[in-house]
């Protein structure tokens, strides 16, 4: 039987490769080959917060990170910005 966590990592690793924008599908395919071997359920839930933000918001942010909300302000985001 598949716990609620493995559905959870199912969903947020599907939802990560098709943002809508491509610029994004490419740093979160980048990230999600990088890291999704260590990743732990916090950073599931950091990463899954970052995918609910508007691909507008979100593109915005990452060109301009001085400007990243406290609530995204996380170790999911920085590696993103790291890639």
């Amino acid at each position: 039987m598949i716990s609620d966590y493995e559905n959870l990592k199912k969903k947020i690793l599907h939802r990560s490769k098709y943002r809508g924008v491509k610029e994004l599908d490419i740093l979160f395919e980048k990230f999600i080959n990088k890291y999704s071997d260590i990743l732990e359920n916090e950073d599931f839930h950091e990463l899954n917060q970052l995918l609910d933000v508007p691909d507008s918001d979100l593109l915005y942010f990452v060109l301009n990170p001085k400007k990243v909300p406290g609530n995204l302000k996380n170790k999911t985001f920085y590696r993103l910005l790291n890639l």
